[in-house]
């Protein structure tokens, strides 16, 4: 003879206690599996920074903000040094266009009538110069 299955109706509060612990276990597994893989991910800094004692999970989600910490840190100098480096050598640029222009158009002031504005902006459209306007 088959068990017979009872049926029985939960209110919706009943429903909530049965299923909170059930939830519960599900994400406490959850943050268990996401330490275990921070732990392996720093795995070297956890060798030089404890090679032999046995970690707690407050220690790996430590040392995972310091390693982003000093990451993030990092990252940014390296971007504010490559960002400094960028403008001077565009400044650097500018400075040596605008002499080689300048040069230019001092040959062309020796060598023919007084030239307007509009000669002027056109010189600097065929040379390519970067212009703020």
């Amino acid at each position: 003879m088959a068990p017979t299955v009872c049926k029985a109706t939960h209110t919706g509060k009943e429903r909530t206690k049965l299923r909170k612990p059930v939830v519960e276990k599900m994400r406490r597994d959850r943050i268990n599996k996401c330490i275990e893989q921070l732990k392996i991910l720093l795995k070297t800094e956890i060798k030089a920074s404890q090679p032999c004692s046995k970690l707690e999970k407050a220690d790996i989600l430590e040392m995972a903000v310091i390693y982003l910490k000093n990451t993030a840190d990092a990252h940014a100098r390296s971007y504010s040094e490559a960002h400094a480096q960028s403008y001077a050598d565009g400044y650097s640029r500018c400075i040596e266009e605008t002499a080689r222009f300048l040069s230019a158009h001092k040959q062309t002031q020796k060598h023919s009538k007084p030239v307007d504005s509009c000669q002027i902006t056109s010189e600097i459209a065929k040379h390519g110069l970067w212009r703020p306007w």
